[in-house]
């Protein structure tokens, strides 16, 4: 649910709204649209972009105040496609927000720019699902087997009942469509982590393989976590749909958050990306931490944390069980006080490794390339950051991967 400002906003910020989204009409809704939607290249879409840049650059006051209220810092951010299903996107169409700020808009331009990305998505007749595809060009191989081929595409796309296709760029929407079935597809694969599956999660999701330091503090911030995707080279036309095409999109794919009950705050429909986050990691970091105690415990026997954990690990754990015991809390195994960050020295340690890790990851890099990619997500959810359809994606992506993995070895 969205949350406007306990306070009318002062005469001085409306007239820099005013002002600034003015600017944007001058510089033609359309291609301001466009450019917010990520689309580049053309000549009238670098205008575009140029305009929305001095509308951010020229106002001080709007930054601060978009910033403090909703966690962003320009209209381009509002509008990003890339923030759909966050408190910032549903900013410009919440009724509130519109009967406090959009009224005083010029030519109602702001109302114009949400209802051209609202309607610029369409649910396309079934007898025309055909046509579409046959327009998407040569598939790649290994993308086309993990759905299951055009039919099975076709299928998928005729059992969609949000608009999800974009008028205006109806092959980006194929695209996209295809390529989240067929991440599910590999995601699931009996065999997830094989070289070819790999490979192929990789040219979709980005490339996570070489150690990263993370900037902690940065990736609380949704638009620093999407300035970092895009650094691996995160496809960001996968997630060009509304929320709730998105949502049918990943879930007839197979990528199915693994928390059945989903919690939620009393009437705040916003929080649901979060809450099915945080469950799935919750979830996520019981089976590896299950798994971690099964293999290493049947290798090096029951006493394998004295002697198989890097020193700091086990001396850091112990010191927090040991806080915690203090303060009054149950006595719970040690692996307990883990942390998200301990999971891959363990695995990656050289006798670890040989021993119980190789035979069901294959490739260090590929374990380490998996929970490289959660862990910004993971982040996020655990201080109660916004969950963009981005997180979410990697998150759906790399969880399925992983239980569908240990699952099987387990059995």
């Amino acid at each position: 649910m969205l949350r406007l400002p306990t306070k009318i906003m002062s005469n001085e910020i409306s007239k820099k709204l005013i002002e600034q989204i003015d600017l944007a009409h001058r510089a033609d809704i359309s291609r301001v649209r466009d450019a917010a939607m990520g689309i580049s290249g053309l000549t009238a879409d670098r205008l575009a972009s140029a305009a929305l840049g001095d509308i951010v650059t020229r106002n001080s006051v709007l930054q601060d105040t978009l910033k403090g209220i909703y966690g962003v810092g320009s209209i381009h951010d509002v509008i990003s496609g890339r923030m759909r299903g966050s408190d910032a996107f549903a900013t410009i169409n919440d009724s509130r927000w519109r009967e406090a700020v959009i009224g005083t808009f010029p030519s109602g331009t702001a109302a114009a720019l949400a209802q051209s990305l609202h309607g610029q998505f369409s649910l396309p007749d079934t007898t025309k699902i055909s046509e579409l595809l046959s327009g998407i060009g040569r598939y790649p191989s290994a993308m086309r087997d993990a759905f299951g081929g055009m039919r099975e595409l076709r299928e998928r796309l005729r059992v969609m009942q949000s608009p999800w296709l974009d008028l205006e760029r109806e092959p980006l929407s194929i695209r996209a469509f295809a390529n989240i079935q067929a991440i599910g597809g590999l995601a699931t694969s009996t065999n997830s982590y094989s070289k070819s599956i790999t490979a192929a999660l990789r040219s979709q999701l980005g490339d996570w393989r070489d150690p990263i330091t993370f900037d902690v503090p940065k990736l609380a911030d949704a638009f620093a976590r999407i300035e970092l995707y895009n650094s691996r080279g995160f496809n960001p036309d996968l997630t060009h749909f509304s929320e709730e095409a998105y949502q049918e999109t990943v879930e007839v794919s197979g990528l199915v958050l693994d928390d059945a009950d989903v919690e939620t705050v009393d009437g705040d429909d916003d929080l649901e990306l979060n809450s099915r986050a945080y469950q799935t990691l919750l979830r996520f970091e019981r089976e590896i931490r299950a798994f971690i105690v099964t293999v290493m415990s049947t290798t090096f026997g029951p006493d394998w944390m004295k002697h198989q954990l890097p020193p700091t690990i086990h001396d850091q754990w112990q010191a927090k069980k040991t806080a915690a015991l203090k303060a009054g809390a149950d006595d719970l195994p040690l692996i307990e006080y883990a942390d998200f960050t301990d999971y891959l020295p363990i695995i990656e340690r050289k006798d670890n490794w040989v021993s119980v890790f190789k035979p069901v990851f294959g490739r260090p890099e590929d374990i380490r390339e998996s929970l490289q990619r959660l862990y910004p997500v993971r982040l996020a959810t655990m201080h109660a950051r916004i969950i963009t359809l981005d997180d979410d994606l990697l998150l759906r992506s790399e969880t399925t991967r992983m239980f569908t993995k240990l699952r099987r070895h387990k059995s």
